[in-house]
């Protein structure tokens, strides 16, 4: 299960992201971006540091969060990601399209 805690100062959301993101959590990504966005954020930022899994499902999530992003013009990155985390989104080649600091 995916806990997310979402934290607005300045346009910028922070969302610290716990647990596996799974298939059934996935939908945590996109809502807690929507409610980011709706509250005027330019810049999202999602820590993963408190992720220990992720599967296809939830990096279509940001894959859809990156999409909007950049037709809005706005700035998306992903900080704290494990080794194990950051070689998913390597495999997949998403390191070229997300922003993975």
């Amino acid at each position: 299960m995916l806990k997310a805690n979402t934290v607005i100062e300045n346009n910028k959301a922070v969302i610290n992201l716990e647990g596996r993101a799974d298939t059934i959590s996935s939908e945590c990504v996109s809502e807690e971006f929507d409610k980011a966005a709706e509250q005027g954020c330019d810049e999202f930022e999602f820590n993963l540091s408190g992720v220990e899994y992720i599967c296809s499902a939830t990096l279509r999530a940001f894959l859809k969060a990156q999409k909007q992003c950049n037709k809005e013009h706005y700035t998306m990155y992903i900080t704290g990601a494990s080794e194990g985390v950051k070689d998913v989104f390597e495999i997949t080649s998403f390191t070229s399209i997300i922003n993975i600091i």
